[in-house]
C-alpha cells in the first residue's frame, strides 16, 4: 500500500495547516508518489527558490506524482512526515548562528523519515543547512564550504560539468559534457568515495577558485541510514529551472529518492568492492590471466608454467610447463602471453607467446586444452619473432600481451627488445657497429620487424593465420611487415581490446629520464594508447604528445637536431625497413615523473602504465556481485609503480559549446579520469580482466622475482575483486605452522584476519584434507598429519547476518621440510654501481645431509622506485656478483635505484610423491650515493623542486625534532657519512641515530648559514657507535630555538656513504691531495689524484666531484683539476676512479673555506 494512503486521514487535518501549496492532479490519476518540497532559509535566500517550487511542481503534474510546498517546519512529525515518499530540500539555508531550520524534535522526525526508507534530495545550498549537525552532513554527503567571488559575472560563472553516471536516471542522458553557468560550490570536506558520484566539475574549466582537487563532485547520490539520498549542485539562479536538461537532471533524482525509478547509487562507493584470494601461494612470476566461461582462470607464470584454479574450489592444475631455466628467465624471456579463443569453450583453444628455449626467437603458438592438461604435441605454431639474447640488456624490454577481439584478430604486444640502460634515460639509438641491441630503430622503428610493435593476425584452425584488412602495411609492400598494426612502441606490457568497438587498449613504458633535457629529450614518459586504426606511435623518435628526442651521436656524445614527429626518417644502418615512417601518432594519456598539468588525476613518480578492460554490461547475468552498469564503456587502467587503479571514461559523442573557452570534442576524446578501489592495496598490480561473472580478475605481482625454478614471489597473488554493495560476504584467511616437516607432522592453523563482512558472528568449517568433510569448527585448531605427501587444508567461513561464506587454503608438506636459506651480503649493506660482491650461500635442509651447489641460484635485480629489473643469476653456494656499472647512466641522475639480491634452494622431495619444496631470502643494497627525497620514511619534511638541488629535489620545510629515515641499512663498512645541505633559515644540528628518531646517535652535523637556500656545504660526519647488523638510520633536524616551525631549519639534498661497503676491493691504489686544503673566500684549489689500475686492467674515468653540487668533471686522463669556491663553508671534494671492468675506487678531501 503506498505510503500515502497508510496515515492519510490520520494526518489530513495536520498538514492542511502547514502547506502553502499542493499540486492539482487530475481526478482520476491517482499519484505515484509523494513529495514535500521544503524551502526554510535562516540564512541567504536564493531568488531561485520560488523557480525551483514552481519547476517540481510542474514536474509532478507531468509525471504523475502528487508534490506539497512548505517552508513551516511543523511539518516534520512524524506522523506528516510518513505521508510522503521524498523530501526535497530546496535551496535551503542555515547557519547556527543565525537559527536551524529544525528543532530537535524535527530532526529527529527526518531522521526516522529516513530510518524508515523515505527518500531526501538537495538542491544547491541544501547543502549549506544545519551545518552543525553531522548527521545531517552524512546525509547530504558533505557541506558546503564556501565559492569563489562570481560578482564580477552576476554570481554564477560558465563551467562544464563531467556527467560520469550514464546509467543512473538523474544523469542518464545528460550530455557528456554539460555545460552550464554556475555558482560552483566547495566543500567541507570532499565526499568522493563515500557517496556515489553522479557527475563532477570539469576543474581546469578555467574556473578559478575551485579547492577539491582533481574529484570536485557536483551531483551524488547514496543509501544512508535506511534510506536514500540524492544532491545536485545546480539551482542557484532561477534560469536553470527552465533549463531541459537541469529539470531531467532534477525529475529522475526526486524520482530515484521516492523509490519511484531504480537506480545504483554505490558503484563509486570506495567500501562496495572486496578483494577474494584465489591463488596466495607458490606463485613465481604470475605474468598474465584469463577466465574461461565456467569462471575457472587460466594464468602463465614468466617461469614457464600454464596453470588453472577453479575458482569454487580453488584447485590448481599445472597443465603445461615450458621449464625454464634460472639463466634462460635471467632479465624478461619466458612464457609472456596467454589469452583464451572466443570458442574456447567449444574448441578450448589457447595462445602463449612464449621464449624459445633454443633459438634466440620468440614464438607464437595455439595449443589445446583437453581433459585438464595441455600436450606439446598440441602447438600449432602461428608465428616467429627473432630477438636478440645475451645481448647487453636488450631483453629487458619483451612486452608480451595477447588479446582477442570479438572478430577472431589475434593481437600480439612485442618488446622492442633494446638495451634501455646506456642511454642515459632518453632514446636508444646507438648507431655504431656492434651496437644493434642498443638501437631501437633496428625494432621498433624498423617497418621490416615485428619488434616494438602490436601484431593483428587471424589464426585459422588449422594453425595458420592471415592478415586482416586495415593493417599498417598492405601485403606485398616492400620492406614491411603485414603483421604489424601499430609500431613505434617500446614496451607496451598490457593490451587489451575494448569489446564494445574493436578498439585496442595498449600501455606502453617510456624511458627513465628524470628531467627533461633540451639537447637529449623529454623527461621520462609513459602512455596509455587506444588505438582505433593501424599507425605509428613514435617510439623511438616521439613520445607522449608527440614530444620530440634529439637525435645523438653516441660515438661522439653530441646532440643533433630534435627529430621530425610529423615526417620521422629512420636512417639508421640497423634498420631493414622504409626509410622514410608514417607521421607519429599522439597518445591518448600521457605522463611523466613530475606532476602532469593534462593529467593530473595519476599523481606523481615512476610511471608504469597497465591497461585493463573495458566493461561489457549483461544484464542478463544475474550473479549480484557482477559490477554495476556504471562501469558500462569504462576503460579500467592500473599503475605498477603508483600502484592504483582508475576508469578512464571516453567520449563516445562528439560536442561543441557556446562558450569561447571550450573546444570541440570528438568520439575517442578522454572525458575523464577517476580512481577506484582507494581502499585496496598493491605491491604491483600486474593484469586485470573482467571474467564472464561481472567480477574483475586480477594478478599482484608481490616482490621480487620467481624467477628461478621453484621460487615464488613474496607477497603476490591471484584475486577477484566483487561488488558487494547488494551483500557483503566475509573474508576468509588461512595460514598454517608450519607448514612443511617430518612425518607425523602437528600442525597449527590460524584464522587470524578472517571477518564477516557485515560485522555479524563468523563460523569456522575445517577440511584438513581437502576431502570434502568437516573436521573442525574452532577459529584456530590444531591437527596431526599421519602420513607423507602434500595436503590442502580449507577453510570456509560463513557469515550469520546473510549466510554468504568465502573459502581460503594452504598447502602442507608432509615428509619434508622447507629449506632455509642464508646468505653473507647483509640487508641494507651499501656498494656503488659497478662494485662486484662477494657471497656465500649456507643452505640448511634437515632432509639433506649434503647440499648440493649446484642446485643453488642468485639472481640480481636492478630494484627502480617499487619494482625491479632482473638481471643477471649465478649458480653456486660461493662467488662474486656484478652490480649494473650503466644502472645510473640507464635511468638518468636522480632516480631512486638500488640492488636486489635474492638466493634460493631446491631441494629434492622425498620419496612416495613427496614434492621438494624451495627456501630463499631477499635483500636489498642501498646505493652509497642516495638522495634525501628518496627515504623509507619521514615525519614533518617537504620534498621540494628545485632547480639546484642534484637531482632537481631536495627536502625543506624542515622544522625541529623532523626526521627522516633510510632503511633497510647495516652500516658495516661505512665508517662516515657525507651531507649535502643548504641553509637560508635558522640552521640546526643534524643528528644520524639508529633504530628510531631517538635512537643510539651515531653522528652530528652542525649546520650554520651556507649565505642561501641555493648555497650548498657538504660535511662530513665521522661514525661512532654504530650498531651490528640491519637497522634503519635516522636523519633527525633539531634546533630547540626554533620558535612556531620558523624560519625553517635548513634543507637536505644528498648524502654519501663513505666506505667500502659490502664490495670486494678491486685492487689498484688511489690517493688524494688538495694544494690548499683551506682558506679564506674566494678559494681556489688544486685537486691532484695519483692512482694504479689492478693487473690487467686500465682507468676509464676519473671523476670529480667538489661537494658543492657544480657539474661533476670527467677525463680519462684527468688526474689533476682546478677549483674555486667562492663562499665559505666546508665541503668534501672526491675523486672517483673507474676501470675497465666497470669497478671503481673513491677517496674524500675536506676543503674548508673561511
Amino acid at each position: 500500500m503506498p505510503r500515502h494512503l497508510r496515515a492519510f486521514c490520520l494526518i489530513l487535518l495536520t498538514i492542511a495547516t502547514v502547506v502553502s501549496t499542493t499540486t492539482a492532479l487530475p481526478a482520476e490519476a491517482a499519484p505515484r508518489f509523494r513529495v514535500l518540497v521544503f524551502s526554510k532559509i535562516t540564512n541567504f535566500y536564493h531568488d531561485s527558490i520560488p523557480a525551483g517550487i514552481a519547476a517540481i511542481q510542474q514536474l509532478g503534474a507531468a509525471h504523475n506524482f502528487e508534490v506539497v510546498a512548505t517552508t513551516d517546519a511543523a511539518a516534520f512529525t512524524d506522523a506528516i512526515l510518513a505521508t510522503f515518499d521524498a523530501l526535497v530540500f530546496n535551496n535551503t539555508n542555515s547557519l547556527p548562528t543565525s537559527g536551524d531550520l529544525l528543532n530537535a524534535s524535527q530532526r529527529a522526525a527526518l531522521q526516522t523519515f529516513i530510518r524508515n526508507g523515505g527518500g531526501w534530495a538537495g538542491l544547491h545550498a541544501a547543502s549549506a543547512s544545519e551545518r552543525d549537525w553531522p548527521w545531517y552532513e552524512g546525509l547530504v554527503g558533505t557541506i558546503f564550504d564556501y565559492h569563489p567571488d562570481f560578482s564580477s559575472t552576476g554570481g554564477t560563472f560558465p563551467g562544464r560539468v563531467k556527467v560520469l553516471d550514464r546509467a543512473h536516471p538523474s544523469t542518464r542522458n545528460l550530455p557528456e559534457l554539460w555545460e552550464q553557468s554556475e555558482e560552483w560550490y566547495n566543500w567541507r570536506t570532499n565526499p568522493t568515495g563515500n557517496v556515489h558520484t553522479l557527475a563532477q566539475i570539469k576543474v581546469r574549466d578555467g574556473i578559478n577558485g575551485l579547492d577539491e582537487g582533481v574529484d570536485h563532485a557536483y551531483s551524488w547520490c547514496q543509501r544512508y541510514d535506511g534510506g536514500r539520498s540524492w544532491f545536485t549542485a545546480g539551482g542557484h539562479a532561477s534560469s536553470q529551472f527552465s533549463t531541459p536538461t537541469f529539470l531531467e537532471h532534477l525529475r529522475y533524482g526526486i524520482e530515484w529518492a521516492a523509490g519511484a525509478v531504480a537506480g545504483d547509487c554505490s558503484a563509486t562507493e570506495t567500501s562496495n568492492f572486496e578483494r577474494v584470494g584465489l591463488v596466495t601461494e607458490n606463485l613465481a612470476d604470475p605474468f598474465e590471466l584469463a577466465v574461461g566461461p565456467d569462471r575457472k582462470v587460466y594464468y602463465i607464470q614468466r617461469t614457464g608454467a600454464l596453470k588453472v584454479v577453479n575458482s569454487d574450489t580453488l584447485q590448481v592444475t599445472t597443465l603445461l610447463d615450458f621449464a625454464y631455466t634460472s639463466a634462460m628467465t635471467d632479465q624478461s624471456d619466458g612464457l609472456l602471453g596467454m589469452t583464451l579463443d572466443r570458442n574456447f569453450a567449444s574448441n578450448g583453444w589457447i595462445y602463449l607467446l612464449w621464449s624459445d628455449k633454443t633459438l634466440k626467437q620468440l614464438n607464437l603458438s595455439r595449443f589445446t586444452v583437453a581433459n585438464n592438461s595441455v600436450a606439446l604435441s598440441s602447438e600449432k605454431r602461428l608465428l616467429t619473432i627473432p630477438t636478440y639474447r645475451g645481448e647487453g640488456r636488450a631483453n629487458s624490454h619483451m612486452g608480451g600481451s595477447l588479446a582477442m577481439d570479438a572478430a577472431g584478430r589475434l593481437y600480439a604486444a612485442i618488446g622492442d627488445n633494446t638495451d634501455p640502460f646506456a642511454s642515459s634515460g632518453y632514446t636508444p639509438v646507438d648507431e655504431r657497429a656492434g651496437r644493434a641491441a642498443w638501437d631501437a630503430q633496428g625494432t621498433a622503428g624498423n617497418t621490416n620487424d615485428l619488434r616494438g610493435k602490436i601484431l593483428r593476425i587471424t589464426p585459422q584452425s588449422d594453425g595458420t593465420y592471415t592478415v586482416p584488412s586495415g593493417n599498417l602495411f598492405p601485403a606485398g609492400t616492400a620492406r614491411t611487415r603485414p603483421e604489424i598494426y601499430a609500431m613505434g612502441m617500446r614496451n607496451p606490457f598490457r593490451i587489451t581490446i575494448e569489446p564494445q568497438t574493436n578498439a585496442v587498449l595498449v600501455a606502453d613504458y617510456g624511458p627513465d629520464a628524470r628531467a627533461a633535457d633540451p639537447n637529449r629529450g623529454p623527461e621520462g614518459t609513459v602512455e596509455f594508447n587506444r588505438i582505433t586504426s593501424a599507425g605509428n606511435f613514435g617510439w623511438p623518435y616521439c613520445v607522449g604528445n608527440n614530444i620530440p628526442f634529439n637525435d645523438y651521436n653516441f660515438a661522439t656524445n653530441t646532440s643533433g637536431a630534435k627529430f621530425n614527429c610529423a615526417a620521422p626518417v629512420n636512417n639508421s644502418p640497423n634498420n631493414t625497413g622504409l626509410t622514410t615512417l608514417p607521421a607519429a601518432k599522439s597518445a591518448l594519456v600521457w605522463y611523466a615523473y613530475s606532476a602532469s598539468t593534462q593529467f593530473p588525476e595519476l599523481g606523481t613518480g615512476g610511471g608504469g602504465p597497465m591497461s585493463g578492460p573495458v566493461y561489457d554490461y549483461d544484464p542478463a547475468n544475474t550473479r549480484t556481485t557482477k559490477f554495476p552498469e556504471y562501469f558500462e564503456g569504462k576503460w579500467i587502467t592500473y599503475e605498477l609503480t603508483r600502484r592504483w587503479f582508475k576508469t578512464l571514461s571516453i567520449h563516445k559523442t562528439a560536442q561543441t559549446f557556446s562558450n569561447a573557452r571550450f573546444g570541440p570534442t570528438a568520439v575517442g576524446d578522454l572525458q575523464s579520469i577517476n580512481g577506484i578501489f582507494g581502499n585496496m592495496s598493491w605491491i604491483q598490480p600486474f593484469e586485470a580482466e573482467f571474467g564472464p561473472d561481472g567480477s574483475l580478475y586480477v594478478i599482484d605481482f608481490g616482490e621480487g622475482t620467481g624467477s628461478g625454478r621453484g621460487g615464488s614471489n613474496a607477497g603476490a597473488g591471484i584475486y577477484r575483486i566483487d561488488y558487494v554493495a547488494n551483500g557483503r560476504p566475509p573474508t576468509a584467511k588461512i595460514a598454517a605452522t608450519p607448514d612443511s616437516g617430518r612425518t607425523p607432522l602437528a600442525v597449527t592453523f590460524s584464522s587470524a584476519g578472517s571477518s564477516a563482512g557485515d560485522g555479524s558472528a563468523l563460523s569456522y568449517a575445517w577440511d584438513f584434507t581437502n576431502d570434502g568433510s568437516t573436521d573442525s569448527t574452532a577459529a584456530n585448531p590444531s591437527f596431526t598429519y599421519p602420513t607423507a605427501g602434500k595436503h590442502t587444508a580449507r577453510l570456509t567461513v560463513r557469515n550469520s547476518g546473510n549466510g554468504l561464506t568465502a573459502t581460503a587454503v594452504t598447502d602442507v608438506v608432509v615428509g619434508n621440510t622447507r629449506p632455509t636459506v642464508t646468505i653473507t651480503v647483509p640487508d641494507g649493506g651499501f656498494f656503488d654501481f659497478g662494485d662486484k660482491i662477494p657471497y656465500t650461500v649456507t643452505v640448511t635442509d634437515p632432509e639433506e645431509s649434503t647440499i648440493d651447489c649446484a642446485k643453488v641460484t642468485v639472481q640480481t635485480q636492478l630494484g627502480h622506485d617499487s619494482h625491479a629489473h632482473p638481471l643477471d643469476v649465478y649458480t653456486g653456494c660461493s662467488g662474486l656478483l656484478a652490480t649494473e656499472a650503466d644502472a645510473g647512466d640507464g635511468h638518468g641522475p636522480g632516480q631512486n635505484l638500488y640492488t636486489l639480491i635474492t638466493a634460493q634452494y631446491t631441494d629434492g622431495g622425498a620419496a612416495g610423491g613427496v614434492p621438494a619444496l624451495t627456501g630463499s631470502t631477499r635483500v636489498q643494497l642501498q646505493p652509497k650515493s642516495k638522495e634525501a627525497e628518496h627515504f623509507s620514511a619521514q615525519s614533518g619534511v617537504t620534498v621540494n623542486d628545485r632547480a639546484t638541488a642534484r637531482a632537481g629535489k631536495r627536502l625543506g620545510e624542515v622544522d625541529h625534532n623532523d626526521w627522516v629515515a633510510f632503511g633497510p641499512a647495516d652500516l658495516r663498512n661505512v665508517g662516515s657519512v657525507t651531507l649535502g645541505v643548504t641553509n637560508g633559515g635558522l640552521g640546526g644540528t643534524i643528528e644520524l641515530r639508529t633504530g628510531s628518531p631517538t635512537g643510539t646517535l651515531i653522528g652530528t652535523a652542525t649546520i650554520g648559514s651556507t649565505g642561501g637556500w641555493d648555497n650548498l656545504v657538504s660535511p662530513t660526519v665521522t661514525l661512532t657507535n654504530k650498531p651490528t647488523g640491519t637497522t634503519t638510520l635516522y636523519a633527525k633536524f633539531v634546533n630547540a630555538a626554533q620558535v612556531n616551525g620558523t624560519p625553517d631549519l635548513l634543507a637536505l639534498d644528498w648524502l654519501r656513504f663513505n666506505g667500502a661497503g659490502v664490495k670486494q676491493e678491486p685492487g689498484g691504489t688511489l690517493s688524494l691531495a688538495a694544494n690548499p686544503t683551506g682558506g679564506a673566500a674566494p678559494l681556489t684549489t688544486t685537486l691532484t689524484a695519483t692512482a694504479t689500475a689492478p693487473s690487467g686492467q686500465s682507468i676509464t674515468d676519473y671523476a670529480w666531484d667538489f661537494g658543492d653540487n657544480s657539474a661533476i668533471a670527467h677525463g680519462a686522463t684527468l688526474r689533476s683539476t682546478t677549483h674555486s669556491y667562492p663562499r665559505k663553508g666546508t665541503f668534501t671534494a672526491r675523486v672517483t676512479v673507474t676501470y675497465t671492468s666497470g669497478e671503481t675506487r673513491s677517496l674524500n678531501l675536506t676543503i674548508t673555506v673561511t
